[in-house]
């Protein structure tokens, strides 16, 4: 099932991002730098003044705060790994943001994707999907990018999926003459096209 907010859906997906960037919109990995870190460090101030009460502030009650303070550990760590996992991400600069917008026409796009497999993380500036055509634009090796391609077209088979194209586009100057090229060819964007942005969403952290 699509998540409501995975990514654009078919009536704003060519709309001005307005206010926080959600999954999908471009800038949304820069935002979550702050929110993680924030989380992180409020789960943790709260973790610390847990563990002070245990044997400064109220040493009688010390065993009562002690317990606390170990199950707030459990968030604190959990919003560390989540912060680390998005700061290793950034999202495009404006200018490549413009560039690939001015280009992409009416093929839908979703922005800052993060697809994460059992084994790695692979970062794709922008996914544009047309008629069963699922281009990413990822600076990744020869090895990573089998591995991508396997990954999506497994997850894409289990949920109903069949028989797309995958191609991955390492520089940005050959995805977008991609989004040219299928533009002028006047295809069709269909119904599944966005359900599978609505897959690549769940998939992305």
């Amino acid at each position: 099932m699509q998540s409501k907010d995975a990514v654009r859906t078919e009536e704003t997906v060519n709309k001005e991002n307005k206010g926080t960037p959600k999954k999908g919109e471009w800038g949304y990995l820069d935002s979550r730098h702050f929110t993680t870190l924030f989380r992180f460090l409020l789960f943790g101030l709260i973790t610390l003044i847990l563990a002070l009460c245990t044997w400064v502030i109220f040493p009688e009650h010390g065993m009562v705060f002690l317990v606390l303070a170990v199950v707030s550990a459990i968030p604190t760590a959990m919003a560390g790994v989540n912060m680390i996992m998005f700061m290793r991400f950034k999202s495009m600069s404006p200018e490549e943001h413009k560039e690939i917008e001015e280009n992409m026409g009416r093929i839908p796009c979703v922005y800052d994707s993060v697809l994460t497999t059992t084994e790695k993380s692979y970062y794709a500036p922008c996914i544009g999907v047309i008629n069963k055509n699922l281009m990413l634009y990822a600076s990744l090796n020869e090895k990573e990018e089998k591995e991508l391609i396997r990954h999506l077209t497994l997850m894409g088979k289990k949920n109903g999926f069949r028989e797309w194209h995958i191609r991955v586009f390492k520089t940005r100057e050959e995805f977008i003459n991609r989004l040219r090229y299928l533009n002028e060819q006047n295809i069709k964007v269909l119904k599944t096209d966005y359900e599978m942005l609505g897959l690549i969403g769940n998939l992305s952290l």
